[in-house]
């Protein structure tokens, strides 16, 4: 019995030590300080094929994170020398996210891991509770809880919507609009409540994995100069995305109602349009 509750705080040891690790890996490169993030990898990586006999799939996951996400700045420095408007730079930028993505999809595949456990259909009647999701004072469909979710963050965003000094008639304005908010909240959605969220269920279960996933998308912005307060309410969004994905079974509720936080963000100025 000593022995199997020896293992038992071994083992939790070991997945916590991966959750911190996955928190770090994201600090770290937010700020470009990659010698470190592959030095804690490699230590991680070293550590449980001596001491521990399970799946090393989410630190070699979180490596290819890394390799994909220094590729995403290299590939946007090359980028910048390109003859382009900021607007196509940005758009551009985005659709780097496809690197870490690639690169993380490859590695969980030699695994033979399931790199995305929510690419099927919403169950679009599923219920999900707020304020905890799988439970709270009030429990609603996932139809009605992304309507309700969405009419609050527009609610939210009405006080600083500046649609005035933008000119609608202006295609380019309607196209920026339109990709960066698509390609943006679509390949977040498949990087964080696809494929992170996916080996961190796999690694702790859902609900720890719902709030480390958050956390981690949340910490993911401060490359973009945001606070960190801002980044910490970025982590509160992302736990709901990551909730309304485990209870619906799928990323596209996520994914329709990140695409119009994206689109509430550029009318009100934290996402800057710059149409040269």
């Amino acid at each position: 019995m000593t022995t199997l509750v020896g293992l038992n705080k071994l083992s939790l040891a070991h997945k916590y030590g991966q959750l911190f690790l996955f928190v770090a890996i994201i600090i770290l490169t937010q700020y470009k300080l990659f010698i470190f993030s592959y030095a804690l990898l490699l230590a991680m990586i070293i550590y449980l094929t001596i001491v521990a006999n399970q799946s090393r799939v989410f630190v070699w996951a979180m490596a290819a994170y890394t390799i994909g996400y220094l590729v995403l700045l290299y590939g946007d420095r090359l980028i910048e020398e390109l003859p382009l408007t900021i607007s196509s730079i940005m758009i551009i930028n985005r659709s780097l996210l496809l690197f870490p993505i690639l690169f993380m999809v490859y590695v969980i595949k030699k695994f033979q891991k399931n790199w995305n456990l929510y690419g099927l259909k919403p169950n679009w009647m599923a219920t999900i509770s707020f304020p905890f999701i799988w439970s709270g004072f009030h429990t609603v469909t996932i139809r009605v809880f992304l309507i309700i979710a969405i009419s609050i963050n527009l609610a939210a965003f009405i006080p600083f919507l500046s649609l005035a000094k933008f000119n609608f008639g202006d295609p380019n304005f309607l196209l920026f609009i339109l990709l960066f908010s698509i390609i943006n909240g679509t390949l977040e959605e498949i990087l964080w409540r696809g494929i992170v969220l996916t080996r961190l269920v796999d690694l702790a279960g859902e609900k720890t994995a719902v709030i480390f996933s958050g956390l981690g998308f949340g910490l993911s912005h401060l490359a973009f100069g945001y606070s960190w307060w801002l980044c910490l309410l970025f982590a509160l969004g992302g736990i709901f995305y990551a909730g309304i994905t485990i209870r619906s079974g799928s990323i596209l509720p996520a994914i329709i109602w990140h695409i119009l936080f994206n689109v509430f963000m550029i009318l009100s100025g934290m996402i800057t349009y710059i149409g040269y």
